[in-house]
């Protein structure tokens, strides 16, 4: 009796021990939970090199899918939504095309990359109207206009008389400057726009009284970074010697395609009234009885 239940009792370890080695075998062939499948992401990749200053179109991409954690930037999803902007860096083929690389997202960028041989990044402030209502992205165009007061001198009483290169000069006795305005530079590769925030640092919007969260916090000023030489930095400088000087300066958007330079005269008073006719004001003496 005692031999019949010791060998129960040795099947049934038997039987245990192959069942617990059938389910090994059925989870290392794959039989066991699978993981959920990641679901891809949808990018737009270039099929050729695309350099900094190209148009970017719809030809030269190709939608292709990659890990979410593989994305770069902020992606397009449709080589539709390319719309021929410049690109503002360079893109290697096989490299994704997000929508920094053609300007229409502000984030990080790396200057010195968006950079041709010979270029430097130049900056200088805009307000809301001298900024074309903070509507510049990188990869516009830009000319830019300046306006300045210049000092209106004439020829001492002493040296009026004396040829031209030893006269000297002083300030004209209540007309110490006059504005004077010129396009001075033209078709300027703007490489980003940076926003300052008047209300709060950061952007962050400004609590209200009740403690609520109010409205964000209006743009004051934006700061234009563009593509020039050592000579535009030369000429910005002295434009816009002081920090918070905003006004002088002027940024002119242009077309896509639009690559001729104008030839300008620049703007006087003496200049409005010899060349556009506008009118003289006249001293009007009143009658007194």
């Amino acid at each position: 009796m005692k031999r019949s239940n010791r060998l129960v009792i040795l099947v049934g370890v038997l039987l245990a021990v192959l069942a617990f080695v059938g389910v090994l075998f059925v989870l290392n062939q794959g039989g066991g939970p699978s993981e959920p499948d990641v679901v891809q992401a949808q990018v737009l990749v270039a099929t050729e090199d695309i350099e900094i200053g190209d148009p970017v179109t719809p030809e030269m991409v190709e939608v292709a899918e990659v890990d979410p954690n593989a994305v770069v930037g902020t992606p397009f999803t449709d080589p539709s939504q390319l719309t021929g902007r410049e690109a503002t860096q360079a893109v290697a083929s096989g490299g994704q095309v997000s929508q920094e690389v053609t300007g229409q997202v502000l984030g990080d960028v790396c200057l010195s990359c968006s950079l041709l041989p010979g270029e430097k990044a130049i900056a200088f402030q805009v307000d809301r109207v001298t900024g074309l209502d903070f509507l510049v992205l990188p990869g516009d165009h830009i000319d830019v206009v300046l306006n300045q007061r210049i000092p209106v001198v004439q020829p001492t009483i002493e040296t009026i008389n004396s040829p031209p290169a030893q006269q000297r000069f002083e300030a004209v006795a209540g007309l110490e400057s006059a504005p004077t305005v010129k396009t001075v530079l033209q078709n300027k590769r703007v490489l980003y726009v940076s926003q300052a925030r008047s209300q709060a640092v950061g952007g962050e919007e400004t609590p209200s009284q009740d403690g609520e969260q109010g409205a964000p916090p209006e743009i004051s000023s934006v700061i234009i970074i563009f593509a020039g030489t050592d000579q535009d930095a030369e000429l910005i400088k002295l434009a816009q010697n002081d920090v918070t000087q905003v006004g002088a300066l002027t940024a002119i958007l242009r077309g896509q395609d639009d690559d001729v330079n104008e030839a300008t005269t620049g703007v006087t008073i003496s200049l409005l009234i010899e060349r556009y006719g506008v009118p003289v004001p006249n001293i009007v003496l009143l009658q007194t009885e």
